[in-house]
């Protein structure tokens, strides 16, 4: 009786092992404003910003990135604004299980999007993606910061109004 309660258990053990590894709880850190302070927003900035063109009288100003360097930021950038969106679907940071969790998926897409054309070195191609990026947070924004007076970000106590340059 013995050697066969010893067989059951190790036959319980042998089973438990091959279940795989205990399953790891998640445990998200930043609030949604703060991802989308710290690492959404500074994200994004590098993909809009890494092609561009300024027309004034003093003549066109044109910028894209050049080297395999300044291409790997805009690489990070892009693979930041992908995975962010995950981020956002963990936990309590999903407001909801339907419209927001379709919106975090069209940020990723934008976010491969954007991925696929820094790997690909496409100036064209991360400019035209810009949009798409831009387009998946103010659907994301209009929905879930209608009435919310920051949007997510700091508030200046002594706001000036733009200085437009002409």
């Amino acid at each position: 009786m013995r050697i066969r309660d010893l067989g059951m258990v190790a036959g319980l053990v042998c089973l438990g092992a091959c279940s795989g590894p205990a399953e790891i709880p998640l445990r998200p850190v930043a609030s949604v404003q703060q991802l989308m302070a710290h690492i959404v927003d500074p994200a994004a900035d590098i993909v809009w910003d890494a092609v561009g063109t300024i027309i004034s009288s003093d003549g066109e100003e044109h910028w894209e990135p050049e080297t395999d360097e300044e291409w790997a930021v805009i690489l990070n950038g892009a693979m930041t604004i992908t995975e962010a969106a995950n981020l956002l679907m963990i936990g309590e940071r999903a407001r909801d299980q339907e419209t927001w969790m379709r919106m975090a998926q069209g940020m990723a897409e934008a976010g491969l999007l954007a991925v696929a054309a820094a790997e690909a070195q496409d100036a064209d191609a991360i400019f035209a993606i810009g949009e798409d990026v831009y387009n998946s947070c103010d659907r994301c924004h209009n929905l879930y910061w209608v009435g919310d007076d920051d949007r997510g970000r700091v508030r200046d106590e002594n706001p000036q109004p733009p200085v437009r340059e002409e």
